[in-house]
């Protein structure tokens, strides 16, 4: 179970009204929850659109490793839940762009289709981990 001192708030509207912690440090990692293409009115962004979706979620992700005080470069994990394995992989460019500009190596990946996620708009629901910096 995590302890208050170890949550980073990313989003405290969201975390409260779900009752989750988005970000969780535990012996030297980040822990992110599940990051979907929402905007601030917690609607998704870009439905039908996977491209969109991917953008949207990269940024909320590179914004919640900010509050951490990292980068994607201290990424090491993602694993990443889809309703449309083939557009994933189509949308691919996306998160390279973004890696690159990061000027970050790409972390280890998992993809995995799956019937439905959270938000039935969704098209895929990301979750990170990251090397914490000492």
């Amino acid at each position: 179970m995590a302890r208050w001192e170890q949550v980073i708030r990313i989003s405290r509207e969201i975390e409260e009204r779900f009752n989750i912690s988005a970000a969780v440090r535990s012996n030297g990692t980040l822990y992110l929850s599940g990051m979907t293409a929402i905007n601030d009115k917690m609607e998704i962004v870009g439905p039908g659109n996977m491209e969109a979706q991917v953008q949207r979620i990269y940024e909320r992700l590179q914004a919640a490793l900010a509050a951490a005080g990292l980068t994607l470069l201290d990424v090491v994990n993602e694993i990443a839940y889809t309703t449309d394995i083939v557009a994933l992989g189509r949308a691919a460019h996306v998160r390279d762009r973004c890696y690159r500009q990061a000027d970050a190596a790409p972390p280890a990946v998992t993809a995995i289709e799956v019937s439905r996620l959270f938000f039935p708009e969704a098209m895929v629901e990301l979750v990170a981990t990251a090397e914490l910096r000492s």
